[in-house]
């Protein structure tokens, strides 16, 4: 009678463990068991809406994010400064350089400080993080792929790797969520929650350019990632791990030497 129990107990656990999933039940597991959400993602196989519907929704809350952030005129006073600031230097360089005159900066400054204020130019910067946001889904998504499937032998398609970057970008809205609190709390632009945000560091070292990624939202974002991949595409955990942080670094050392790939620093 014992064993009957048992048995039956054990069948029980092992139906709960593989119960399929729905698209809210993922959003609630990827951040309370993500383990459990992506072992669902390999029984049942990927969805679209993993990755759609997360992107999206990514998108309209960076950009919420932007114009809540903005609203603040402090805050939009600070910015424009160091728009302004940066302009001013570049220019400075073309007048010292003598490709352009005195005159000639003022009134190219005034034409950026114009642009850079207009509707258009809004328009035009929240169409580029959506095209930037989709592009860097797509290219990541090729990256994980090849590296589980051919590097580490891991089984599965490029879907899978979708499905994984989609579900954990839940993390990152979390954090857009809390970055826009703080700036509103502390009246200044965040952009994050890295060690730089709340240091003041020299621009331009090493030091200050590692603080920019030590970001407790990034290694929480980049642990998800790593179960995720390694459970779709059946590689063992430590293993996932240590191939998703390398990569991580891989990044960071060329980041420091390509600027553009060094987003949000």
């Amino acid at each position: 009678m014992d064993e009957q129990i048992q048995s039956e107990s054990l069948s029980n656990e092992s139906s709960y463990q593989v119960e399929k999933m729905t698209f809210t039940d993922k959003i609630a597991g990827i951040i309370l068991e993500p383990s459990r959400v992506f072992e669902n993602i390999k029984i049942y196989g990927p969805k679209t809406i993993d990755w759609l519907v997360p992107i999206l929704l990514l998108i309209v809350l960076t950009i919420l994010s932007n114009l809540l952030i903005t609203s603040n005129p402090d805050i939009k006073a600070e910015l424009e400064a160091i728009q302004r600031k940066a302009t001013e230097e570049a220019l400075e360089k073309e007048v010292k350089a003598g490709r352009i005159t005195q005159a000639q900066k003022e009134e190219r400054l005034e034409q950026i400080e114009k642009f850079t204020t207009s509707p258009v130019m809004k328009i035009f910067q929240y169409i580029s993080i959506a095209v930037f946001i989709f592009v860097f889904l797509f290219i990541l998504a090729v990256i994980y792929y090849s590296v589980w499937v051919f590097i580490l032998k891991g089984q599965g398609s490029y879907s899978h790797a979708l499905s994984v970057y989609g579900l954990a970008s839940f993390i990152s809205m979390i954090e857009v969520i809390f970055v826009s609190i703080l700036s509103l709390v502390m009246v200044k632009m965040v952009t994050g929650f890295s060690l730089a945000a709340f240091l003041e560091l020299e621009k331009g070292t090493w030091i200050s350019y590692l603080a920019t990624k030590i970001n407790p939202f990034t290694f929480w974002w980049l642990y998800v990632i790593g179960v995720g991949l390694g459970t779709v595409y059946s590689v063992p955990k430590t293993k996932s791990l240590i191939a998703i942080f390398g990569l991580w670094l891989i990044y960071v050392v060329i980041g420091k030497f390509i600027p553009f790939l060094s987003f949000g620093t």
